[in-house]
Protein backbone atom coordinates (compact mmCIF):
# COMPACT_ATOMS: atom_id res chain seq x y z
CA UNK A 1 0.00 0.00 0.00
CA UNK A 2 1.23 3.26 -0.70
CA UNK A 3 1.27 6.55 1.04
CA UNK A 4 -2.06 7.35 0.18
CA UNK A 5 -2.93 3.74 1.55
CA UNK A 6 -4.19 2.21 -1.45
CA UNK A 7 -2.64 -1.62 -1.16
CA UNK A 8 0.00 -1.96 -3.12
CA UNK A 9 -0.89 -4.92 -4.95
CA UNK A 10 -0.40 -6.14 -8.82
CA UNK A 11 -3.58 -7.29 -10.46
CA UNK A 12 -3.79 -11.10 -11.57
CA UNK A 13 -5.35 -12.42 -13.97
CA UNK A 14 -8.60 -14.75 -12.95
CA UNK A 15 -10.17 -17.27 -16.00
CA UNK A 16 -8.03 -14.67 -18.70
CA UNK A 17 -9.46 -11.47 -17.65
CA UNK A 18 -7.41 -9.55 -14.98
CA UNK A 19 -9.09 -8.06 -12.18
CA UNK A 20 -7.95 -5.80 -9.72
CA UNK A 21 -8.89 -5.23 -6.12
CA UNK A 22 -11.71 -2.75 -4.90
CA UNK A 23 -9.51 -0.97 -3.08
CA UNK A 24 -7.66 0.64 -5.60
CA UNK A 25 -10.63 2.61 -6.02
CA UNK A 26 -9.34 3.65 -2.62
CA UNK A 27 -6.36 5.55 -3.94
CA UNK A 28 -5.56 8.47 -1.74
CA UNK A 29 -8.44 7.90 0.37
CA UNK A 30 -7.25 5.81 3.42
CA UNK A 31 -9.83 7.02 5.86
CA UNK A 32 -12.35 6.18 3.97
CA UNK A 33 -10.96 2.45 3.32
CA UNK A 34 -10.51 1.95 7.22
CA UNK A 35 -14.02 3.27 7.14
CA UNK A 36 -15.64 1.04 5.23
CA UNK A 37 -13.34 -2.05 6.44
CA UNK A 38 -14.26 -1.23 9.91
CA UNK A 39 -17.94 -1.12 9.18
CA UNK A 40 -17.72 -4.27 7.29
CA UNK A 41 -15.99 -5.41 10.24
CA UNK A 42 -17.95 -5.20 12.97
CA UNK A 43 -21.52 -5.60 10.37
CA UNK A 44 -20.13 -8.88 10.24
CA UNK A 45 -19.20 -9.91 14.01
CA UNK A 46 -22.72 -8.66 14.54
CA UNK A 47 -23.60 -11.08 12.07
CA UNK A 48 -21.76 -13.99 13.62
CA UNK A 49 -22.86 -13.47 16.88
CA UNK A 50 -27.02 -14.20 15.94
CA UNK A 51 -26.46 -17.41 14.48
CA UNK A 52 -24.30 -18.03 17.56
CA UNK A 53 -27.01 -17.00 20.11
CA UNK A 54 -29.58 -18.96 18.25
CA UNK A 55 -27.80 -22.22 18.17
CA UNK A 56 -27.01 -21.05 22.14
CA UNK A 57 -30.45 -20.81 22.31
CA UNK A 58 -31.94 -24.19 20.98
CA UNK A 59 -29.22 -25.97 23.08
CA UNK A 60 -30.31 -24.31 26.16
CA UNK A 61 -33.87 -24.16 25.66
CA UNK A 62 -35.28 -27.85 27.51
CA UNK A 63 -38.22 -28.40 25.28
CA UNK A 64 -37.77 -28.22 21.39
CA UNK A 65 -39.80 -25.89 19.57
CA UNK A 66 -41.54 -27.22 16.50
CA UNK A 67 -40.04 -24.71 13.89
CA UNK A 68 -36.54 -25.04 15.36
CA UNK A 69 -35.40 -25.89 11.46
CA UNK A 70 -36.58 -22.52 10.33
CA UNK A 71 -34.69 -20.88 13.24
CA UNK A 72 -31.96 -23.01 11.38
CA UNK A 73 -32.07 -21.92 7.96
CA UNK A 74 -32.28 -18.55 9.15
CA UNK A 75 -29.10 -19.02 11.20
CA UNK A 76 -27.52 -20.08 8.15
CA UNK A 77 -28.78 -16.96 6.07
CA UNK A 78 -27.46 -15.15 8.42
CA UNK A 79 -23.86 -16.63 8.72
CA UNK A 80 -23.89 -16.39 4.90
CA UNK A 81 -24.59 -12.42 5.32
CA UNK A 82 -21.69 -11.67 7.67
CA UNK A 83 -19.15 -14.09 5.63
CA UNK A 84 -19.92 -12.00 2.76
CA UNK A 85 -19.09 -8.95 4.44
CA UNK A 86 -16.07 -10.93 5.48
CA UNK A 87 -15.12 -11.40 1.68
CA UNK A 88 -16.01 -7.77 0.70
CA UNK A 89 -13.16 -6.83 3.57
CA UNK A 90 -10.68 -9.35 1.85
CA UNK A 91 -11.61 -7.92 -1.94
CA UNK A 92 -10.25 -4.72 -1.14
CA UNK A 93 -6.43 -6.27 -1.26
CA UNK A 94 -7.32 -9.45 -3.25
CA UNK A 95 -9.60 -9.88 -6.42
CA UNK A 96 -12.07 -13.00 -5.32
CA UNK A 97 -14.38 -11.91 -6.77
CA UNK A 98 -15.54 -14.86 -7.97
CA UNK A 99 -15.35 -16.39 -4.76
CA UNK A 100 -17.43 -13.74 -3.36
CA UNK A 101 -19.94 -14.11 -6.20
CA UNK A 102 -20.37 -17.67 -6.04
CA UNK A 103 -21.16 -16.64 -2.05
CA UNK A 104 -23.93 -14.19 -2.87
CA UNK A 105 -25.58 -16.75 -5.47
CA UNK A 106 -25.69 -19.27 -2.59
CA UNK A 107 -26.75 -16.40 -0.19
CA UNK A 108 -29.47 -15.15 -2.38
CA UNK A 109 -30.73 -19.04 -2.46
CA UNK A 110 -30.53 -19.62 0.96
CA UNK A 111 -32.41 -16.28 1.68
CA UNK A 112 -35.02 -17.32 -0.84
CA UNK A 113 -35.85 -20.63 1.13
CA UNK A 114 -35.56 -18.59 4.45
CA UNK A 115 -37.96 -16.46 3.53
CA UNK A 116 -40.65 -19.24 1.90
CA UNK A 117 -40.01 -21.05 5.19
CA UNK A 118 -40.73 -17.95 7.27
CA UNK A 119 -43.83 -16.60 5.98
CA UNK A 120 -46.32 -20.02 6.95
CA UNK A 121 -45.08 -19.27 10.52
CA UNK A 122 -46.73 -15.75 10.20
CA UNK A 123 -49.79 -16.87 11.60
CA UNK A 124 -48.51 -18.82 14.37
CA UNK A 125 -45.94 -16.26 15.23
CA UNK A 126 -49.03 -13.56 15.28
CA UNK A 127 -50.89 -16.29 17.34
CA UNK A 128 -48.40 -16.58 20.47
CA UNK A 129 -49.31 -14.11 23.28
CA UNK A 130 -47.12 -11.19 24.52
CA UNK A 131 -46.34 -11.31 28.33
CA UNK A 132 -48.15 -9.22 29.29
CA UNK A 133 -51.28 -11.45 27.76
CA UNK A 134 -49.77 -14.74 29.42
CA UNK A 135 -49.83 -12.72 32.88
CA UNK A 136 -53.32 -12.14 32.46
CA UNK A 137 -54.15 -15.53 31.34
CA UNK A 138 -52.01 -17.05 34.04
CA UNK A 139 -53.95 -14.93 36.65
CA UNK A 140 -57.29 -15.45 34.83
CA UNK A 141 -56.71 -19.40 35.69
CA UNK A 142 -55.38 -18.88 39.14
CA UNK A 143 -58.88 -17.40 39.90
CA UNK A 144 -60.27 -20.40 37.75
CA UNK A 145 -58.55 -22.69 40.18
CA UNK A 146 -59.25 -21.46 43.50
CA UNK A 147 -63.18 -20.98 42.35
CA UNK A 148 -62.61 -24.92 41.07
CA UNK A 149 -60.87 -25.53 44.41
CA UNK A 150 -64.18 -23.70 46.67
CA UNK A 151 -66.69 -25.66 44.64
CA UNK A 152 -64.92 -28.91 45.28
CA UNK A 153 -64.73 -28.29 48.85
CA UNK A 154 -68.32 -27.22 48.63
CA UNK A 155 -69.24 -30.41 46.70
CA UNK A 156 -67.59 -32.77 49.46
CA UNK A 157 -69.33 -30.82 52.04
CA UNK A 158 -72.40 -31.12 50.43
CA UNK A 159 -71.31 -35.06 49.81
CA UNK A 160 -70.66 -35.70 53.04
CA UNK A 161 -73.95 -33.65 54.80
CA UNK A 162 -75.78 -36.15 51.67
CA UNK A 163 -73.76 -39.47 52.86
CA UNK A 164 -75.15 -38.55 56.90
CA UNK A 165 -78.40 -37.90 55.42
CA UNK A 166 -78.23 -41.27 53.67
CA UNK A 167 -77.85 -43.07 56.46
CA UNK A 168 -79.82 -41.23 58.82
CA UNK A 169 -82.63 -42.50 55.82
CA UNK A 170 -81.49 -45.96 55.94
CA UNK A 171 -81.30 -46.09 59.76
CA UNK A 172 -84.98 -44.63 59.81
CA UNK A 173 -86.06 -46.83 57.08
CA UNK A 174 -84.75 -49.83 58.88
CA UNK A 175 -85.99 -48.63 62.40
CA UNK A 176 -89.49 -47.92 60.11
CA UNK A 177 -89.62 -50.95 58.33
CA UNK A 178 -89.21 -52.91 62.00
CA UNK A 179 -91.83 -50.99 63.56
CA UNK A 180 -94.52 -52.11 60.77
CA UNK A 181 -93.33 -55.91 60.41
CA UNK A 182 -93.94 -55.53 64.10
CA UNK A 183 -97.11 -53.89 63.56
CA UNK A 184 -98.14 -56.11 60.87
CA UNK A 185 -97.53 -59.45 63.00
CA UNK A 186 -99.09 -57.68 65.77
CA UNK A 187 -102.34 -57.64 63.67
CA UNK A 188 -101.71 -60.64 62.75
CA UNK A 189 -101.60 -62.68 66.26
CA UNK A 190 -104.17 -60.13 67.73
CA UNK A 191 -106.37 -60.78 65.15
CA UNK A 192 -105.90 -64.33 65.22
CA UNK A 193 -105.91 -64.67 69.07
CA UNK A 194 -109.40 -62.45 69.08
CA UNK A 195 -111.27 -65.11 67.35
CA UNK A 196 -111.23 -67.73 70.00
CA UNK A 197 -113.02 -65.51 72.58
CA UNK A 198 -115.43 -63.94 69.58
CA UNK A 199 -116.62 -67.34 69.05
CA UNK A 200 -117.14 -67.66 72.49
CA UNK A 201 -119.56 -64.77 72.55
CA UNK A 202 -121.04 -65.88 69.22
CA UNK A 203 -121.71 -69.04 70.82
CA UNK A 204 -123.34 -67.59 73.83
CA UNK A 205 -125.40 -65.21 72.46
CA UNK A 206 -126.99 -67.90 70.31
CA UNK A 207 -127.51 -69.53 73.35
CA UNK A 208 -129.53 -66.83 74.74
CA UNK A 209 -131.63 -66.33 71.73
CA UNK A 210 -132.16 -69.96 71.42
CA UNK A 211 -132.98 -70.60 75.25
CA UNK A 212 -134.66 -67.23 76.53
CA UNK A 213 -135.56 -65.45 73.46
CA UNK A 214 -138.92 -66.11 73.93
CA UNK A 215 -138.61 -64.63 77.95
CA UNK A 216 -137.04 -61.15 76.46
CA UNK A 217 -138.95 -58.31 75.85
CA UNK A 218 -138.66 -55.21 74.45
CA UNK A 219 -134.97 -54.02 75.34
CA UNK A 220 -134.05 -57.48 76.12
CA UNK A 221 -134.14 -58.44 72.66
CA UNK A 222 -132.82 -55.48 70.43
CA UNK A 223 -130.16 -55.55 73.22
CA UNK A 224 -129.59 -59.14 71.64
CA UNK A 225 -129.84 -57.88 68.16
CA UNK A 226 -127.43 -55.15 69.24
CA UNK A 227 -124.79 -57.83 70.36
CA UNK A 228 -125.64 -60.47 67.64
CA UNK A 229 -124.70 -57.09 65.21
CA UNK A 230 -121.84 -56.21 66.91
CA UNK A 231 -120.17 -60.21 66.85
CA UNK A 232 -121.03 -60.27 63.46
CA UNK A 233 -119.08 -57.03 62.35
CA UNK A 234 -116.26 -57.56 64.55
CA UNK A 235 -116.13 -61.23 63.02
CA UNK A 236 -115.86 -59.57 59.56
CA UNK A 237 -113.50 -57.20 61.01
CA UNK A 238 -111.28 -59.84 62.29
CA UNK A 239 -111.39 -61.70 58.91
CA UNK A 240 -110.39 -58.52 56.43
CA UNK A 241 -107.38 -57.83 59.16
CA UNK A 242 -106.35 -61.18 58.84
CA UNK A 243 -106.60 -61.80 54.94
CA UNK A 244 -104.63 -57.93 55.08
CA UNK A 245 -102.17 -59.52 56.90
CA UNK A 246 -101.20 -62.25 54.42
CA UNK A 247 -101.41 -60.03 51.33
CA UNK A 248 -97.65 -60.48 50.03
CA UNK A 249 -96.29 -63.47 52.41
CA UNK A 250 -94.66 -65.07 49.92
CA UNK A 251 -95.17 -68.71 51.09
CA UNK A 252 -98.44 -69.59 48.49
CA UNK A 253 -97.09 -67.18 45.96
CA UNK A 254 -97.37 -68.59 42.57
CA UNK A 255 -97.81 -66.77 39.40
CA UNK A 256 -100.09 -68.39 36.48
CA UNK A 257 -100.41 -67.22 33.37
CA UNK A 258 -104.42 -67.30 32.95
CA UNK A 259 -107.27 -66.05 31.06
CA UNK A 260 -108.99 -63.28 33.27
CA UNK A 261 -112.34 -63.69 31.98
CA UNK A 262 -111.97 -67.20 34.28
CA UNK A 263 -110.79 -65.49 37.49
CA UNK A 264 -113.35 -62.55 36.81
CA UNK A 265 -116.11 -65.82 37.13
CA UNK A 266 -114.47 -66.86 39.99
CA UNK A 267 -114.70 -63.49 41.80
CA UNK A 268 -118.35 -64.11 40.44
CA UNK A 269 -119.51 -66.90 42.61
CA UNK A 270 -119.86 -66.03 46.31
CA UNK A 271 -121.43 -62.67 44.98
CA UNK A 272 -124.40 -64.74 42.45
CA UNK A 273 -127.25 -63.70 45.54
CA UNK A 274 -126.46 -60.22 45.09
CA UNK A 275 -126.41 -59.88 41.71
CA UNK A 276 -129.01 -61.63 41.57
CA UNK A 277 -131.14 -59.61 44.01
CA UNK A 278 -130.21 -56.80 42.55
CA UNK A 279 -130.80 -57.28 39.12
CA UNK A 280 -127.18 -56.43 38.16
CA UNK A 281 -125.70 -56.29 34.72
CA UNK A 282 -121.96 -57.23 34.31
CA UNK A 283 -120.68 -55.72 30.80
CA UNK A 284 -116.98 -57.05 29.97
CA UNK A 285 -114.54 -56.40 27.29
CA UNK A 286 -112.33 -58.67 25.69
CA UNK A 287 -110.14 -59.72 28.31
CA UNK A 288 -106.67 -61.49 27.81
CA UNK A 289 -104.42 -63.82 29.65
CA UNK A 290 -102.73 -62.43 32.62
CA UNK A 291 -99.48 -63.87 34.29
CA UNK A 292 -100.67 -63.02 38.10
CA UNK A 293 -101.44 -64.65 41.42
CA UNK A 294 -105.15 -65.33 40.51
CA UNK A 295 -105.38 -66.25 44.01
CA UNK A 296 -105.42 -62.48 45.09
CA UNK A 297 -106.61 -61.66 41.79
CA UNK A 298 -109.87 -63.05 42.75
CA UNK A 299 -110.13 -61.41 45.70
CA UNK A 300 -109.46 -58.35 44.30
CA UNK A 301 -112.17 -58.41 41.70
CA UNK A 302 -114.66 -59.66 44.39
CA UNK A 303 -114.23 -56.72 46.83
CA UNK A 304 -114.17 -54.62 43.47
CA UNK A 305 -117.68 -55.73 42.34
CA UNK A 306 -119.07 -56.26 45.56
CA UNK A 307 -118.44 -52.29 46.32
CA UNK A 308 -120.23 -51.54 43.16
CA UNK A 309 -123.36 -53.60 44.02
CA UNK A 310 -123.19 -52.39 48.03
CA UNK A 311 -122.45 -48.32 47.07
CA UNK A 312 -125.47 -48.11 44.76
CA UNK A 313 -128.38 -45.89 45.13
CA UNK A 314 -131.72 -47.34 46.98
CA UNK A 315 -133.81 -48.92 43.82
CA UNK A 316 -131.15 -48.29 41.00
CA UNK A 317 -130.11 -51.18 38.92
CA UNK A 318 -126.15 -51.79 39.48
CA UNK A 319 -124.03 -51.62 35.92
CA UNK A 320 -120.55 -52.90 36.29
CA UNK A 321 -118.34 -52.79 33.09
CA UNK A 322 -114.96 -54.40 32.87
CA UNK A 323 -112.14 -53.88 30.40
CA UNK A 324 -108.30 -54.09 29.84
CA UNK A 325 -106.03 -52.43 27.68
CA UNK A 326 -102.71 -52.56 27.20
CA UNK A 327 -100.33 -49.62 28.00
CA UNK A 328 -96.49 -50.38 27.11
CA UNK A 329 -95.34 -53.04 29.53
CA UNK A 330 -98.28 -53.27 31.28
CA UNK A 331 -102.55 -53.78 31.73
CA UNK A 332 -104.49 -51.34 32.52
CA UNK A 333 -108.16 -52.51 33.96
CA UNK A 334 -110.93 -50.57 34.75
CA UNK A 335 -114.16 -51.22 36.92
CA UNK A 336 -116.98 -48.77 36.42
CA UNK A 337 -119.77 -48.71 38.13
CA UNK A 338 -122.85 -46.52 37.94
CA UNK A 339 -123.27 -46.59 41.81
CA UNK A 340 -123.12 -43.21 44.45
CA UNK A 341 -119.54 -42.06 43.35
CA UNK A 342 -116.62 -40.62 45.24
CA UNK A 343 -116.01 -36.44 46.06
CA UNK A 344 -113.12 -35.57 43.97
CA UNK A 345 -111.60 -34.96 47.49
CA UNK A 346 -111.67 -38.10 49.01
CA UNK A 347 -110.60 -40.18 45.27
CA UNK A 348 -107.49 -41.32 47.71
CA UNK A 349 -108.67 -41.09 50.75
CA UNK A 350 -110.80 -44.22 50.25
CA UNK A 351 -107.78 -46.25 50.36
CA UNK A 352 -107.12 -45.18 54.17
CA UNK A 353 -107.28 -48.26 56.67
CA UNK A 354 -110.43 -47.93 58.25
CA UNK A 355 -111.27 -44.97 56.61
CA UNK A 356 -115.57 -44.85 55.99
CA UNK A 357 -117.00 -42.06 54.03
CA UNK A 358 -120.60 -43.32 55.22
CA UNK A 359 -122.12 -44.67 58.54
CA UNK A 360 -122.00 -48.34 59.32
CA UNK A 361 -125.78 -48.24 59.29
CA UNK A 362 -126.20 -46.70 55.79
CA UNK A 363 -123.26 -49.36 53.97
CA UNK A 364 -122.30 -51.74 56.10
CA UNK A 365 -118.33 -52.96 55.85
CA UNK A 366 -115.37 -53.40 57.43
CA UNK A 367 -113.15 -50.28 55.89
CA UNK A 368 -110.28 -52.76 54.50
CA UNK A 369 -111.43 -54.20 51.11
CA UNK A 370 -110.01 -51.30 49.45
CA UNK A 371 -106.66 -52.07 51.57
CA UNK A 372 -106.63 -55.33 50.23
CA UNK A 373 -107.12 -54.59 46.71
CA UNK A 374 -104.24 -51.99 46.53
CA UNK A 375 -102.51 -54.54 49.15
CA UNK A 376 -102.92 -56.92 46.05
CA UNK A 377 -101.86 -54.37 43.49
CA UNK A 378 -98.45 -53.52 45.02
CA UNK A 379 -97.84 -56.94 45.76
CA UNK A 380 -97.74 -57.42 41.92
CA UNK A 381 -95.81 -54.54 41.39
CA UNK A 382 -98.48 -52.58 40.42
CA UNK A 383 -101.13 -49.54 41.34
CA UNK A 384 -104.55 -49.05 42.07
CA UNK A 385 -106.38 -45.54 41.91
CA UNK A 386 -110.25 -44.63 41.90
CA UNK A 387 -111.85 -41.81 39.62
CA UNK A 388 -114.68 -40.09 39.86
CA UNK A 389 -117.25 -37.36 38.35
CA UNK A 390 -118.85 -36.74 41.71
CA UNK A 391 -121.12 -38.06 43.44
CA UNK A 392 -124.06 -39.95 41.99
CA UNK A 393 -122.09 -40.04 38.84
CA UNK A 394 -120.27 -43.73 39.22
CA UNK A 395 -116.55 -44.63 40.08
CA UNK A 396 -114.44 -46.03 38.04
CA UNK A 397 -111.30 -48.28 39.44
CA UNK A 398 -108.06 -48.64 37.72
CA UNK A 399 -105.59 -51.55 37.96
CA UNK A 400 -102.29 -51.53 36.57
CA UNK A 401 -100.58 -54.78 36.66
CA UNK A 402 -97.12 -55.58 34.97
CA UNK A 403 -97.17 -58.02 32.24
CA UNK A 404 -94.36 -59.44 33.85
CA UNK A 405 -94.45 -58.87 36.95
CA UNK A 406 -92.22 -59.86 40.05
CA UNK A 407 -93.96 -60.45 43.23
CA UNK A 408 -92.38 -58.72 46.36
CA UNK A 409 -93.06 -59.29 50.16
CA UNK A 410 -95.67 -56.08 50.96
CA UNK A 411 -95.90 -54.92 54.27
CA UNK A 412 -99.02 -53.16 55.69
CA UNK A 413 -98.20 -49.39 55.08
CA UNK A 414 -95.06 -50.00 53.61
CA UNK A 415 -96.32 -48.52 49.51
CA UNK A 416 -98.43 -45.93 50.63
CA UNK A 417 -98.73 -44.15 54.21
CA UNK A 418 -102.77 -43.98 53.37
CA UNK A 419 -103.46 -47.24 51.97
CA UNK A 420 -106.41 -48.76 53.09
CA UNK A 421 -109.92 -49.07 52.11
CA UNK A 422 -113.70 -47.74 52.57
Amino acid sequence: MGASGAPGVTPEPWSGDSLLPHGLSFAGHGDLLWLHVAADAVTALAYFMIPMTLVYFQRRRQTALSFSWAISLFAAFILLCGTSYVLGIITIWSPIYWAQGWLKLLTALVSIATAAAILPLVPRLLAMRTPEELETANQQLAQANARLEETNHQLQTEMAAREVAERELRRSLADLNRAVAELEQFAYIASHDLQAPLRNIAGFVQLLERRYRERLEGDGLEFLDFIGQGVRQMKALIEDLLALSRVGRGAEARLELKPLAGTIDEALKPLSAQLASSRAEIVRGELPEVLAEHRLLTQLFQNLIGNALKFQKPGSQPRIEIGCTAEGERWHLVIADNGIGIPPTQLEAVFAIFRRLHPQDEYEGSGIGLAICRKIAVHHGGELYASSEGEGRGSQFHLLLPQRPQLREVRLGAADPNIGAA
